[in-house]
């Protein structure tokens, strides 16, 4: 699939869904039917659905369908990330009214380069950006003190999909041997022996984000 692609159809499948009872966007916020609740994996409901929304808009990624499942729960860890929380799948009721809020989002470093990646080591995710405008971030875990991740700005070179011997999945190499692979763990802090890591399930599809050529900012 044209990676160009995923955005959108995540877009059309989310729009697609029942929208919440009284939820509508107004400048930037949604408009809540009732009082904040928090979620976790496992609910489902309206009230689910307008809050992936938001987070979505915000750039973060969530599953489709009408429930919290284990993306949006990787999405909420990102925006926990990015915003300095304590690192976890949950959306308790303060994150969910900051996120209907439109607040949170994350500050593209580079916003000249155009469509690029940026992994700002600091916060442990991989932003996909277009402009100043994120539309794609992701947990990571990026090296650990004794092998850290190099960094700059680097272009992607290479690919290798599935599998390698090193239990690297979906690689795609920006200098030497670092990559953006999927891989088995990937706790909430630096822990790789170089590489930016991400979740297994989330790895095809950065994979297929990725063009050859296309800067990543490292830092």
């Amino acid at each position: 699939m044209n990676r160009r692609l995923v955005p959108a159809l995540l877009l059309v499948a989310l729009l697609a869904l029942p929208a919440a009872a009284g939820a509508k966007k107004a400048t930037g916020a949604v408009e809540w039917p009732g009082p904040i609740e928090g979620f976790h994996v496992g609910e489902c409901g309206d009230n689910v659905v307008a809050f992936k929304r938001a987070l979505h808009d915000l750039g973060y990624i969530v599953n489709r369908g009408r429930c919290f499942k284990g993306k949006t729960g990787r999405g909420v860890l990102a925006y926990r990330k990015v915003n300095g929380m304590n690192r976890s799948t949950r959306a308790g009721k303060g994150l969910v009214k900051r996120v209907l809020a439109g607040k949170g989002a994350y500050r593209v470093r580079y916003p000249g380069a155009g469509e690029h990646v940026e992994a700002p080591l600091s916060k442990q995710v991989l932003v996909f950006a277009k402009g100043d405008k994120p539309f794609a971030v992701y947990p990571v875990s990026s090296g650990k003190p004794s092998t850290p991740t190099v960094t700059g700005h680097f272009n992607f070179i290479r690919q290798e999909p599935g599998y390698n011997s090193h239990g690297m999945y979906y690689s795609f190499y920006f200098y030497g041997g670092y990559a953006v692979h999927g891989y088995e763990s990937v706790p909430d802090y630096p822990a790789s022996h170089g590489c930016i890591r991400t979740f297994i399930a989330d790895q095809p599809e950065i994979y297929e984000r990725i063009n050859f050529g296309e800067s990543i900012f490292v830092f």
